[in-house]
């Protein structure tokens, strides 16, 4: 039961705290939040093997889980008296596909207990590449790490629950996740010449067309419907270089890393209120209604390092380079059915897309610097997902809630530095690009019932973009198209927010 409560309780506690603060903070700490369901919904791999059945209660429990799981550490060391050639290099390749799905009917009986279904697909790979060098004269082609992750979903999340007569109410928690993790270390050290060497190139890729879907129909009992649904994708990718070199450094210690992440997933949830005192709203003492907690949310960090020394000329080295894409046309969808019991509908959801980049670059070279120690980071954002939710209120007591949030962020951070003895060519430059799309929408109608309380709606839509650039050049001769930044941020916003309260 561990798992399955720390992933209730994130969700929650998450969704429902980031949309309010969202509003306040221009929709970046739903961001936040959001990493913790792609983190968390992963927690569900091990649903079948450490959720355990409440032998106390009675009614419909089920736990499943298809889980992905991938790990690679990699190290090479090579210490050469004289030259190093095509050595110590790092390559590793994760591949995982999953078009399997979880499907589950329950029907309540008239005993105490409602029905339980927790349902996860999860995916997961990290990988960990290390690689040195230490050469007498020259190093060429050695101590480079390459990876590349891919990870396809389709399956889906599909549940249908009837509650029966009995106490108790249907629950049900749904959570998709993908999350790739990649950390590069290479160094090189030569007398002479290093040539191609301890570069770092990460490739990772995260698809997911699949659904969490929950149709729940409330019993006679006590109790109500409660609904938690989360999609997660999170890439995280850590790149440090370094190389000294005693003669000339050319194509060497640069850092590449590209991240695509892409969602058509669906959260979508029906719920139809019980007639008893904890469906809906009405005279009963028991409390509770329909409750929808749904999340999807996009991740991605990228750090990047790099340092040459050079005793003689540096060309097209210590370079970093970060790309990162995020798509999602996935959607929250809920409808809502107060029944006649105490409590009404609440719905809480959220889109989220958070992108971080860090990179930093020295060169020192004792001749001339050219080409190197440039950063360019490129950060694309687009969501047309939409949030919507139609709420009936029940005959009781309670009303509407609905709270619904769409955020997009992007952090760049730049810092070049160069001394050269010689002149400075097209080096310690920093080029950031930064653009956000959003043409979803927030959507709600809301119908309150014949009993006491209201409606009540909070919709936002935030776009936020930071940038910060640093740049130093310190050169024995000319200084030429160096030390230079540019920066160039970009927000669409086409998405309204959209609400009927009768």
């Amino acid at each position: 039961m561990l798992a399955n409560q720390i992933y209730l309780f994130y969700v929650n506690k998450g969704v429902n705290n980031s949309i309010i603060q969202y509003k306040m903070n221009s929709g970046k700490n739903i961001l936040t939040s959001f990493a913790a369901v792609v983190a968390l919904s992963l927690l569900l791999l091990i649903g079948p093997t450490s959720m355990s059945m409440n032998a106390f209660a009675q009614g419909n429990s089920a736990n499943q889980g298809i889980g992905q799981s991938q790990s690679s550490t990699q190290l090479g060391v090579c210490v050469s008296g004289t030259g190093t050639l095509i050595s110590c290099n790092n390559l590793n390749s994760q591949n995982q596909a999953n078009s399997g799905n979880n499907a589950l009917a329950q029907q309540g009986g008239s005993g105490k207990g409602g029905n339980t279904a927790n349902q996860a697909i999860g995916q997961a790979q990290s990988s960990a590449q290390n690689a040195l060098c230490v050469s007498g004269t020259g190093t060429f082609v050695s101590c480079n790490n390459l990876n590349s992750q891919n990870q396809a979903n389709s399956g889906n999340n599909a549940l249908a629950q009837q509650g029966g007569s009995g106490k108790g109410g249907n629950k049900a928690n749904q959570g998709i996740g993908q999350s790739q993790s990649s950390n590069q270390n290479s160094g090189v050290v030569s007398g002479g010449n290093t040539a191609g060497s301890g570069n770092n190139v990460n490739d990772q890729n995260q698809k997911n067309t699949g659904n969490n879907a929950a149709a729940q129909s409330g019993g006679s009992g006590k109790g109500g419907n409660k609904a938690n649904q989360g999609i997660g994708q999170s890439q995280s990718s850590n790149q440090n270089s370094g190389v000294v070199s005693g003669g000339d450094t050319t194509g060497s210690g640069n850092n590449v890393n590209k991240q695509n992440q892409a969602n058509s997933g669906n959260n979508a949830v029906g719920q139809q209120g019980g007639t008893g005192s904890g469906s809906g709203s009405g005279k009963g003492k028991g409390g509770g209604g329909n409750t929808a907690n749904q999340g999807i949310g996009q991740s991605q960090t990228s750090n990047q390092n790099a340092q040459c020394v050079s005793g003689g000329n540096t060309a097209n080295s210590c370079n970093n380079v970060n790309n990162q894409n995020q798509a999602n046309s996935g959607n929250n969808a809920a409808a809502q059915s107060g029944g006649s019991g105490k409590g009404g509908n609440t719905a809480n959801q959220g889109i989220g897309q958070s992108q971080t980049s860090n990179q930093n670059a020295q060169c020192v070279g004792g001749g001339n610097v050219a080409n190197s120690c440039n950063n360019t980071s490129t950060q694309n954002q687009a969501n047309s997902g939409s949030n919507a939710v139609g709420q009936q209120g029940g005959s009781g007591k309670g009303g509407n809630t609905a709270n619904q949030g769409i955020g997009q962020s992007q952090s760049s951070n730049q810092n070049a530095q160069c001394v050269a003895g010689g002149s400075l060519s097209n080096s310690c430059s920093n080029k950031n690009t930064q653009s956000q799309t959003n043409t979803g929408n927030n959507a709600a109608a809301q119908s309150g019932g014949s009993g006491s309380g209201g409606n009540k709606a909070n919709q936002g839509i935030g776009q936020s973009q930071s940038s910060n650039q640093n740049s130093q050049c310190v050169s024995g001769k000319d200084a030429i198209v160096s030390c230079d930044n540019e920066n160039f941020q970009n927000q669409v916003n086409s998405g309204n927010n959209a609400l009927g309260q009768q």
